[in-house]
């Protein structure tokens, strides 16, 4: 079969079967890869990859070394022209290669690749990701300012000339550092609408949230640090987005949203507050003013109440010993989303019925590795 000059690459940590699946599946591609390297992220059990279409060269890190880190390897030890990049966890319509080579081979174009989604099944969690979460260019074509991690191609020279990953000194996002570096090289990154991808691994709810917070809090609380009045910045940066994703729940008829939305929100404030707490830059009774607000909404909800709070023991947020709060409401207004629906009968709903329904579907399934769940939320030390 004719091959294109191009290095497939991906990684796994403890997630093999993923790759498993991505190597199977080239045999469909329209013009698969010349080469395919995996490199093995320190998995408890070193990666051994089946029978494969493309001949396969496997590394290994002795150690998990973390994403970017072996990321940057891995496309790095690419030895065609054209490097593309797959998470183990994507999988791309059988042209995806083929659509995208004429884009890579112009020179003003640093970067090539399509739209993606999130279609990892039609559990509660996957539906929530697929609504609000990575869902990239999905109606775009052309030059965007970003392209997600999940698959990408460049020529190898271009990956040479900048550097790659070496550079970066953070755990996730490290896509849009690549991105930032390639149109500051004055390169173009480009979509093919043609060329379309999905992500396929399932997560928890636990995974989830800290996944979404994990990619934001460290600009938000670096900015925070630098406002005058954090409670109106909440407001604005976590309260304000809740609130149109809430209206998007009630829109789509997905009341279970409104939990997962009740959770996320909490969580990302009380972090947020115990990151300027522990630089003496809040009240120190606004934790447990939220944790009272939330009593406010749902205390009369045994069990919405109790898998809330559950939820958030689980994220590392526990109520905290009585304090003296700030006068008045400060939440009231971040609460106004979730406030406005206290007569409408959706949370008595969710005590009864919607809860018990989401524990019951977890039970029932079962969920792929994330690194997400064990992942820090340290920003670093005290200002």
């Amino acid at each position: 079969m004719r091959a294109a000059d191009a290095s497939l690459i991906t990684c796994t940590f403890n997630d093999g079967h993923f790759v498993n699946g991505l190597l199977a599946g080239l045999a469909e591609w329209s013009l698969p890869p010349r080469e395919v390297v995996v490199l093995d992220d320190g998995s408890d059990r070193p990666y051994a990859p089946p029978a494969c279409p493309a001949p396969v060269r496997l590394l290994r890190h002795e150690t998990n070394r973390g994403i970017p880190t072996a990321k940057h390897a891995a496309i790095s030890a690419g030895t065609s022209p054209l490097l593309l990049f797959m998470d183990c966890d994507t999988r791309v319509e059988p042209g995806w290669l083929e659509a995208c080579l004429p884009h890579a081979a112009r020179p003003e174009v640093g970067m090539v690749s399509g739209p993606v989604g999130y279609v990892s099944g039609e559990d509660l969690v996957s539906r929530f990701q697929r609504c609000f979460g990575d869902n990239h260019n999905q109606d775009r074509s052309g030059a965007v300012e970003f392209i997600p991690g999940n698959a990408f191609l460049l020529r190898r020279e271009t990956w040479e000339a900048c550097g790659g990953l070496a550079d970066f000194r953070g755990e996730v996002c490290e896509d849009h550092f690549l991105c930032a570096k390639l149109r500051r090289a004055g390169l173009l990154l480009w979509v093919e609408e043609r060329a379309r991808a999905r992500q396929i691994r399932r997560i928890n709810r636990a995974a989830m949230l800290k996944r979404y917070w994990k990619w934001c809090h460290t600009a938000l609380k670096e900015q925070a640090l630098t406002v005058d009045d954090p409670v109106a910045y909440v407001f604005s940066a976590l309260a304000m987005p809740h609130a149109q994703r809430v209206e998007t729940a009630i829109a789509r008829e997905e009341p279970l949203f409104l939990y997962l939305e009740a959770a996320y929100l909490s969580f990302a404030v009380l972090d947020l507050l115990d990151h300027l707490a522990a630089r003496d830059r809040v009240h120190p009774g606004l934790k447990a003013a939220w944790w009272a607000r939330l009593d406010r909404l749902f205390g009369r909800l045994p069990v919405l109440r109790a898998v809330l709070r559950a939820d958030l023991a689980r994220l590392g947020q526990t109520p905290p010993p009585a304090a003296g709060a700030p006068p008045g409401d400060p939440w009231e207004p971040c609460f106004a989303g979730l406030d406005a629906l206290a007569g409408s009968g959706v949370y008595e709903w969710l005590n009864r019925a919607g809860v018990p329904a989401m524990l019951e579907e977890e039970k029932a399934l079962s969920y792929d590795f994330s690194f997400y769940e064990n992942v820090s939320l340290d920003s670093g030390p005290k200002a």
